[in-house]
């Protein structure tokens, strides 16, 4: 639930949503917002890309070395 802070005192946008009593737990988000670092961003984007493709090549050479392996001991 979206709610404003105001020295201390928590306003919720839509109070009618909130029960009569209970608990809540309150994550506090930074109010101004920041611009992203775009070349940061594209460049992790880039090093999880790089990741995700060495895991695929590890995995196909894995499947590969077990195919290998399957046909040597079948022909024994």
């Amino acid at each position: 639930m979206e709610a404003e802070i105001d020295h201390g005192q928590i306003i919720p946008k839509e109070p009618e949503k909130l029960p009569a009593t209970g608990r809540a737990l309150i994550t506090v988000l930074e109010s101004a917002p920041r611009k992203p670092d775009w070349d940061k961003v594209m460049s992790l984007l880039g090093m999880m890309e790089a990741k995700v493709d060495g895991l695929k090549l590890e995995r196909e050479a894995r499947e590969e070395w077990e195919r290998r392996e399957q046909s040597q001991w079948s022909n024994r």
